[in-house]
């Protein structure tokens, strides 16, 4: 009797960055009830849904580990120099979230699951926003996989307070499935004490992780360092309050010893190439990676970049070798593979997804799958280098929990037309609204 699946992938090359060999070439994919039930060459399979994988590569799919859902709407409305105004989050980003209307946040959602869909991301983490709820409709609707949760302080903006309660009832409302609530500090500096302890505990007895921003700029440290005493993280640490369950962003300014905290607390750190490397400062990432910490890699939200982890492993292993692997003439500080890694099963661990982050029979069905019939992609002798010449744009399907969310590049679940429209219309009032927080700021 003919086994049945889902979707078949045939004759395709398949990249498993955690295993040894790494590349399968010319394989089956079978996919049954949301996981990868069969991995073999010309299976005998019945299928409702067949792809051609010829000419394609198929990788663990893509998850951006720390991303702002609710800032995609500032694309293109800050210069430069604006951007400069410190610090920006506290004086533009926070406000502009505060004062988001419902409709603002569905449309910022939608567009933003949008762009992830076809740009080949499976799951991401959002950083906290005003309206946690509706990113939790739009990523059902749209077929991806999330962590979502306020964007958690106490202090700072007297219009923006988020306690640790309001969070837990988010995270008890979507505990199952592909949407999970989560907890969050957005800054120690907008905390007080008693919401970074009920935080923490609270993630601790509901088991689930704690999204924040660590160690991001100079002003924290020293901001932690009048309060407590101590560094950012190693106040976390004395605290009990590193675990795996953080997933900490940037982590731009870490001490020797603050590097060995993470590592024994097996707290997971994300990388956001583009924006650390611009306004922050080159993390420790190799120093982090040979301590084993699991590093991942973040877009930092659509604001500043094309939610796009193609760029973002590309921009990675240029910088990373420039400021690392230069002064030493070694350039393979990170390599193609390790950026990979990060994009892939780091992400996915990051996320505390189980069985996910690989291409292996039983695994979830969570696919990118790249078309390299393209000039700019022809020849790749190795594949693994793909980082080095992909984009975003070279995604021609997606699948998520065992369905196809993009096939040959048409987005199944989202009406795409519809959604540009939208964000065309509310564009010019989106713009006079930054105009006037830039003004105040």
């Amino acid at each position: 009797m003919r086994q049945e699946a889902d979707i078949l992938i045939k004759n395709i090359t398949a990249l498993v960055p955690d295993e040894e060999l790494g590349i399968l070439k010319n394989i089956d994919i079978a996919i049954k009830d949301g996981v990868i039930s069969k991995i073999g060459k010309d299976l005998k399979i019945d299928s409702g849904e067949i792809i051609d994988g010829k000419g394609k590569i198929a990788l663990p799919g893509l998850v951006d580990a720390h991303t702002h859902v609710f800032q995609i709407l500032l694309r293109g409305a800050l210069t430069m120099s604006e951007l400069q105004r410190h610090p920006i989050w506290l004086k533009v980003l926070i406000p502009f979230e505060a004062e988001m209307s419902k409709e603002e946040a569905k449309i910022s959602a939608r567009l933003a699951c949008l762009n992830m869909i076809k740009k080949g991301i499976t799951a991401f983490s959002d950083a906290g926003g005003p309206f946690p709820e509706i990113l939790a409709e739009t990523v059902n609707e749209a077929g991806l996989r999330a962590t979502i949760t306020h964007s958690t302080m106490d202090t700072g903006v007297s219009s923006y307070i988020r306690t640790a309660e309001l969070n837990r009832e988010l995270v008890l409302k979507y505990r199952d499935g592909r949407v999970r609530g989560w907890y969050s500090i957005r800054q120690l500096m907008t905390s007080t004490e008693e919401l970074i302890e009920k935080t923490f505990r609270y993630a601790e007895e509901d088991s689930v992780g704690i999204h924040m921003h660590l160690s991001e700029e100079a002003a924290e440290i020293q901001h932690s360092l009048s309060r407590w005493g101590k560094r950012p993280v190693e106040f976390l640490y004395n605290q009990g309050y590193l675990s795996n369950r953080v997933l900490a962003a940037h982590c731009a300014f870490l001490s020797r010893g603050e590097l060995d905290m993470m590592s024994r607390a097996d707290a997971k750190i994300v990388h956001c190439p583009t924006i650390n490397m611009m306004y922050m400062n080159f993390p420790r990432v190799p120093e982090l990676l040979a301590k084993g910490v699991k590093v991942a890699l973040g877009s930092d939200g659509g604001s500043y970049r094309g939610l796009d982890l193609f760029t973002e492993m590309n921009v990675m292993i240029a910088g990373m070798s420039g400021y690392y692997g230069s002064p030493f003439l070694d350039h393979s500080v990170i390599s193609p593979r390790d950026a990979l890694l990060m994009a892939t099963r780091n992400g996915a661990m990051a996320l505390m997804i189980q069985n996910a982050g690989t291409i292996k029979e039983g695994y979830l069905a969570d696919l990118t799958i790249i078309d390299i019939r393209k000039p700019h992609l022809t020849p790749l002798h190795d594949p693994f280098t793909l980082p080095l010449f992909a984009s975003g744009e070279d995604v021609s399907d997606l699948i998520v929990d065992g369905k196809l969310l993009m096939k040959n590049k048409v987005v199944m679940t989202l009406e795409e037309e519809t959604i540009l429209k939208e964000v065309a219309e509310i564009a010019p009032i989106i713009h006079e609204k930054i105009k006037k927080i830039l003004n105040r700021s």
